[in-house]
């Protein structure tokens, strides 16, 4: 937690613990002030922050958040990753924990309170505040995901074998958490007016802009998963086409979907570069289809093939059963055969043949090679 980290960094440099100390000085002038962090707004709702400890935590996650930051951009200019970056992000996370059982803990003190306007507009302001600290920490993971997630896909673009098995399932793996995130930002608590709310926090859920966004973002990460597993069943090692075409059909079904759904929310966060970049991969899911059902076909019949490429026997009539590529990529040499650079030069001074004299020449050869003919053209030869 942030106290833990506290206590560590006053065991270190003097003058860091110096720092700290006026910066934790600072935040609690702050928090028992009220100057900062007296309300947030969540799912169209502004909250008040009235308890002091509360106030507290939300402005160290402030400050945390801000070194974390400074510390991805550092990273990101210097192109190396650190483990501060890691550690302040591990800290980030533990400040959010903290909002948000000091949040649990205002909730279980009021749940032994008789219901009443008063104690249900508490418990309203206590529910959204839990949302709300949720829903920043998953949306902080959830970011951290995605960049790891694009980062393994650029990679294996600019590499010469392309995405491996290897790479597929690290997609898959990532997407599969980033969907269970997406799941549980769905069903996060808040939402709605205080006058409806009925002061039980596990409600029904609201079905508010907030909610049709997750339930987008759910739809798109679905279809990406889906790809992915597709992917997945049809590589060289795995080879499971059927299974791979049917998972082509449900991503492709799932992104059109999504695509319907983000495209309705008008107020989506970054909703256009996620509608860009979904629509990129529908057309992707649709050549991998085409792909995979050639390779369906090909590993259907029966034949033995020489071990050519398809574009190699596009009129033969016999397929290989076990095609290994439909192209070579690179394409292989082939022998091709070359004339000697002496007729290249004199083919540019050749004419048409002189074929009156050519004959006139033969006659004249041929006079010539009958007259020596006999005994005497011998001993004349001789």
């Amino acid at each position: 937690s942030f106290l833990q980290a506290s206590s560590s960094i006053s065991d270190g440099d003097p003058l860091q613990s110096k720092l700290h100390s006026l910066k934790n000085e600072t935040l609690q002038t702050q928090a028992t002030s009220g100057s900062s962090m007296s309300q947030i707004t969540f799912r169209e709702n502004v909250i008040p922050v009235e308890t002091k400890d509360l106030r507290m935590a939300l402005l160290k996650i402030q400050d945390l958040k801000s070194d974390w930051e400074e510390e991805e951009e550092k990273k990101n200019n210097d192109a190396t990753s650190s483990s501060s970056d890691d550690a302040k992000f591990m800290e980030l996370l533990s400040g959010y924990d903290d909002a948000v059982s000091l949040v649990n803990k205002e909730l279980k003190q009021l749940a032994a309170l008789k219901s009443g306007p008063a104690v249900n507009a508490k418990k309203f302001q206590l529910v959204n505040l839990l949302g709300y600290s949720k829903y920043q920490k998953l949306k902080l993971v959830m970011g951290r995901n995605e960049v790891l997630t694009n980062g393994i896909i650029q990679t294996s673009k600019e590499d010469d074998e392309g995405m491996t098995l290897k790479h597929l399932e690290e997609v898959a793996h990532l997407y599969d958490a980033l969907l269970q995130d997406a799941r549980a930002v769905a069903s996060l608590p808040g939402g709605g007016s205080a006058d409806d709310f009925d002061g039980d926090s596990s409600s029904a859920i609201v079905e508010d802009e907030f909610y049709l966004e997750a339930n987008a973002n759910v739809l798109r990460l679905r279809s990406l998963r889906c790809y992915y597993l597709a992917r997945m069943h049809a590589s060289p090692v795995v080879h499971k086409y059927s299974e791979a075409i049917a998972l082509l059909d449900q991503a492709e079904r799932l992104a059109n979907e999504a695509l319907e759904e983000i495209g309705a929310c008008d107020q989506m966060e970054h909703g256009d570069a996620l509608l860009e970049s979904l629509e990129k991969v529908a057309a992707e899911m649709r050549g991998e289809k085409c792909r995979v059902l050639a390779l369906s076909y090909l590993s259907k019949s029966s034949s033995t093939g020489s071990g050519k490429c398809l574009l190699q026997r596009l009129h033969d009539y016999n397929i290989p059963s076990s095609p290994k590529s439909i192209a070579h990529v690179p394409p292989k040499l082939e022998p091709m055969a070359c004339k000697p650079s002496f007729f290249d030069v004199a083919l540019n001074y050749v004419s048409e043949y002189p074929v009156d004299e050519l004959e006139r020449a033969m006659e004249e050869h041929n006079g010539a090679e009958a007259a020596s003919s006999g005994i005497l053209g011998w001993f004349r030869r001789g």
